[in-house]
């Protein structure tokens, strides 16, 4: 487990939990898909599906409203299917609650844009807001949504990849979560049954 101290990153809110998932995505192999049930450390019981063994990875970041910023916490994995991440942190004041899922949906506009800038393709990112979502047992706000995004970013040659970006952002208690999927976007086309990102949402729960 890794701990970076504030003061050492100069990269905005979530750019370092964006950079790792963007990083797993040129990673050479990719297993296939293995569904397990996951038990994040410290997500007030939260239970995911992982269709792969996924790596813990945790970090101090800069956050709104909290000057000595904010411990995230992240579980990541990469299949042929694209790769899935799990991002939460848990917040201090109920106040720093919305403005944290709205802060989740700027970071991923933000990242996005500057891989698609990295990337050099000029095609702009788009979003899709698609509404609320349940999590079973979660804590409801009208915050917790469905979001699609498409960019690019650079391949392992350093050539526009387009991408499809699907995330849901959600709460429990004072913890705020970000469940994610990243797949190159000829992959998510090709999928004709099954959708394995709804699969990976539908596989959230809290205990109740």
């Amino acid at each position: 487990m890794v701990r970076i101290h504030p003061d050492r990153l100069a990269l905005p809110p979530l750019a370092v939990v964006s950079a790792l998932t963007l990083s797993l995505l040129t990673s050479a192999c990719s297993p296939a898909l293995n569904w397990r049930e996951v038990h994040p450390a410290q997500a007030d019981g939260l239970t995911a599906q992982f269709p792969c063994k996924p790596d813990v990875h945790e970090r101090v970041v800069p956050w709104p409203g909290l000057p000595a910023g904010a411990t995230m916490h992240m579980l990541s994995c990469q299949t042929e299917a694209g790769t899935w991440a799990l991002s939460y942190l848990t917040l201090p004041d109920v106040t720093l609650l919305a403005p944290a899922l709205h802060e989740f949906t700027m970071s991923m506009r933000r990242n996005l844009g500057s891989a698609a800038q990295l990337a050099g393709g000029g095609r702009p990112v788009s979003e899709q807001d698609l509404g609320p979502i349940v999590v079973p047992g979660m804590t409801a706000t009208p915050q917790a949504r469905a979001w699609h995004f498409q960019s690019q970013r650079p391949d392992g040659l350093g050539r526009p990849m387009d991408m499809d970006i699907r995330t849901w952002h959600f709460s429990h208690g004072m913890t705020v979560f970000q469940a994610s999927v990243w797949r190159p976007l000829d992959v998510a086309k090709a999928q004709t049954s099954e959708d394995v990102a709804q699969a990976f949402f539908n596989g959230l729960q809290f205990p109740r």
